[in-house]
């Protein structure tokens, strides 16, 4: 009896290793972590995703390059770059997202530069100051981001609505028909637990002739949350 339950034990043991080596087999494909996908769902969900947030996404290319234009007007993308690392991008980010729905253009609340007081106006109006409610912008920025937004780490407008508001920057200098027209993906892969994703950034004409060019490759990485959403990680133009 003693030596059938040694038997016994043994047995046990070589099926937890020949299960524990097939569940590591199938996660570490190969030596980075990168493991098997089904690229044709993930592409279908990512190009979804872009549809939405490609432009408001592309117009961080088009604020960081207003930054370091030369005297002709002209700049170029910055490459190597997260433009999603400054807070203050993110905030933008997620700013000309919302604005992106024509139906929440009336929750912003608008103040004239000079006085600050408040005026009927919409928040992308020159001249003027935007504000949105925190907890509405909250909920896009967890959404898009997966965090919660911090007002102090955030761009201020300098108001009294600084405390429970979330400031709109809405410097658009020399920007009509400036935009990036559509961001898109042809390739994603699962590497070191996020999704990659192969990405061109498509200009709008008036932006081509900016930056000498009709597109831009790039990266963007992400990640899902439990409910399957996706949440940006960074978005890096690639020379």
């Amino acid at each position: 009896m003693k030596k059938l339950n040694i038997f016994c034990i043994i047995i046990g043991i070589i099926c937890l290793l020949v299960a524990g080596y097939i569940v590591t087999d199938k996660i570490l494909v190969t030596e980075d972590n990168k493991i098997e996908i089904s690229e044709e769902k993930e592409l279908k969900d990512i190009n979804n995703h872009l549809s939405k947030i490609g432009s408001p996404l592309g117009w961080l290319i088009v604020k960081e390059g207003i930054d370091s234009q030369d005297d002709n007007g002209k700049y170029s993308p910055k490459y190597n770059y997260n433009y999603l690392e400054k807070y203050e991008n993110r905030q933008l980010f997620v700013m000309e997202y919302i604005l992106s729905y024509q139906e929440n253009i009336d929750n912003f609340t608008v103040l004239s530069a000079g006085d600050q007081s408040a005026v009927e106006d919409t928040p992308t109006s020159d001249f003027t100051l935007a504000y949105l409610d925190y907890k509405i912008f909250n909920k896009y920025y967890k959404e898009l981001l997966g965090e919660d937004f911090k007002i102090t780490k955030g761009k201020m407008g300098n108001t009294k609505y600084d405390k429970d508001y979330v400031y709109f920057d809405n410097r658009h200098p020399g920007s009509n028909g400036v935009y990036v027209s559509m961001i898109t993906s042809d390739k994603v892969e699962y590497k070191k637990g996020e999704y990659i994703a192969s990405v061109k950034a498509t200009y709008s004409t008036r932006l081509s002739d900016i930056l000498d060019k009709e597109t831009s490759d790039g990266i963007i990485s992400y990640t899902k949350d439990g409910n399957n959403n996706i949440i940006l990680k960074s978005f890096i133009l690639k020379k």
